[in-house]
């Protein structure tokens, strides 16, 4: 920072003399009423270039930096603006610390559960003691471990799955389904009476009655969205697995098995997303 420039210098000799004279009056006339000031690098480099002077060195140089004093941007106090001029305030804020509103869209539009259940078409004990951890977010719900590639009851393949309660009639329009082994297929059922809430009663061998399949997909990844035709108003969803199983990466091998391979077949659904329609 600059208070000012020193008094008028004594004359010198020859040219650096007349050039001396020149630089206190440019001085002189460019800082009479202006207070404390910050010299802006950039551009004190392009008046360095537009008026470097060509008896070259010391004066060059220094000439060069008094006529940039008219480029300077000013700041309050230290002195009134002159008559004619006003003083000049900016601020910046850099890129990197420039504020970001935090986006909402993606949360806006999700439905939290109030209850799930597990619906296995059996007897709803399948994974009984994991199934809440989906709602709290703490873990996955996992199917038994099958020695055949279906889950069975009785020799006959069935469904396994939980069924969602969303705490009243909600148009859905896509479930984000996250799964612990690829290669399972989905399927998504919802309650035709949007108002009926609680587990549905169990059915050996169906699904819910009163429930009609919305979405499915084969195969399926890690993450899969099931997406009904058009947006389903309901407050139970039933999401199950159907078909062929998986091979469990880490089996039980306490399971016992009439023909044993050391397979066993099984999977895990590990988070569930509902998103409105």
């Amino acid at each position: 920072m600059s208070e000012g420039f020193p008094g008028k210098p004594e004359a010198g000799d020859g040219e650096f003399g007349r050039a001396e004279e020149r630089l206190h009056a440019v001085m002189t006339q460019a800082t009479a009423h202006i207070g404390p000031v910050r010299v802006d690098p950039t551009r004190l480099r392009r008046a360095q270039r537009r008026h470097r002077l060509s008896e070259g060195g010391v004066v060059a140089g220094v000439l060069s930096v008094a006529l940039a004093a008219a480029a300077v941007t000013m700041h309050g106090g230290g002195g009134g603006a002159g008559k004619g001029s006003a003083a000049t305030h900016t601020t910046s804020t850099p890129v990197s610390q420039a504020p970001t509103a935090p986006s909402t869209s993606s949360t806006s539009n999700r439905v939290a559960p109030v209850g799930v259940s597990v619906y296995d078409s059996d007897n709803g004990d399948e994974g009984k003691g994991t199934v809440n951890k989906l709602l709290s977010a703490t873990g996955a719900w996992t199917t038994d471990q099958y020695c055949g590639q279906y889950a069975t009851r009785a020799g006959m393949a069935k469904g396994t799955g939980v069924v969602f309660d969303l705490g009243g009639a909600t148009s859905i329009g896509s479930v984000t389904v996250n799964v612990g082994t690829p290669g399972a297929s989905l399927e998504m059922w919802t309650a035709d009476d949007s108002s009926v809430g609680g587990a549905p009663v169990i059915r050996p061998g169906q699904p819910p009655a009163g429930f009609t399949k919305v979405a499915s997909a084969t195969d399926v990844g890690s993450t899969t969205v099931l997406t009904p035709a058009k947006p389903v108003k309901t407050q139970l969803v039933l999401i199950w697995f159907t078909g062929a199983l998986p091979l469990v990466p880490n089996p039980d091998s306490t399971i016992p098995c009439a023909h044993d391979d050391g397979h066993r077949y099984g999977d895990s659904i590990t988070a569930v997303q509902f998103t409105r329609g």
